[in-house]
């Protein structure tokens, strides 16, 4: 887990650094008046307390203020509470804590092992939800047919998209996801779509290869920070199945947005990436 906030400058920090409005100075070819030049979509950020770690901003007003700071314009969030706590706890958590709001959009946690369907299914359709997120070996279970055969249909038939981090953790223990199950499972449900969340660098020799194969996976690439990674996700899968995201508050918002914005990308590209692709994928208007 990145712990930059015990070891290091803070998310504020970071932020304040790489575009405070007043910042008018440079640093090479730095610009530290930095604002994106289209709108933008966070991917990827939780919204809470964890129970197992503090982060440095856990609350909406402070996480509002970062994105405004950073220039994001809405914010798909998700509960700590409800992936190392309790699913349906932390998403009633997140709805209270958002209700109203339109610059934030609800991604539900949900663990098949253990959740009901019925259940998911009925708080997801009431709170107009679009997406879900699963983190099966953090929950212990195989990302597989026999175990999610009822929720991938669900997930077809609704055409809501499960997010899957590369992996979690937790207390210093780290659980990584199986590629293996991922393709098997989504080779044989073309009609799931579903965002491989969360891939690092050293993940590459694995996730581009199962990206190119798997049309209906998708990237978020808050982790991906390598010199070329961007080019190498668009060489491998191309703009429209790129979506950005920040990782926050484990990560600072402007760092990759920044890195967009400065890697020779077309204006539909970077616009593709920073809002269209996520806000099509999950009906944001």
């Amino acid at each position: 887990m990145n712990n930059h906030f015990r070891t290091g400058p803070s998310v504020s920090m970071l932020n304040s650094l790489l575009i405070d409005e007043r910042a008018e100075i440079t640093m090479g070819d730095v610009k530290l008046d930095f604002k994106p030049s289209v709108p933008v979509t966070d991917a990827n950020i939780s919204l809470g307390r964890r129970h197992d770690m503090p982060v440095s901003i856990e609350s909406i007003t402070d996480t509002r203020n970062e994105m405004k700071r950073a220039g994001i314009n809405v914010a798909v969030a998700h509960s700590p509470h409800a992936i190392t706590y309790d699913s349906g706890e932390g998403n009633r958590m997140l709805m209270e804590t958002i209700r109203d709001s339109s610059d934030f959009v609800p991604q539900f946690v949900c663990n098949p092992s253990f959740d009901k369907l019925d259940e998911i299914a009925s708080h997801v359709e009431s709170e107009g939800v679009r997406s879900i997120r699963m983190l099966p070996s953090l929950h212990n279970y195989p990302f597989r047919s026999w175990i999610l055969g009822p929720w991938l249909d669900w997930l077809a038939e609704t055409k809501i998209t499960v997010w899957l981090p590369v992996e979690h953790q937790l207390l210093g223990n780290t659980y990584p996801i199986d590629p293996r199950d991922i393709y098997d499972t989504l080779s044989a449900r073309e009609d799931i779509t579903a965002v491989l969340s969360e891939v690092k660098y050293n993940d590459a020799s694995w996730a581009l290869p199962l990206l190119k194969n798997l049309p209906n996976l998708d990237m978020e690439i808050s982790r991906f920070v390598v010199t070329g990674g961007i080019t190498s996700a668009i060489e491998a899968i191309g703009p429209d199945r790129v979506i950005f995201g920040s990782r926050f508050p484990y990560s600072a918002m402007s760092p990759q947005l920044y890195h967009l914005h400065h890697c020779g990308l077309s204006d539909e590209a970077l616009q593709a990436i920073c809002f269209g692709n996520a806000n099509r994928m999950l009906g944001i208007d």
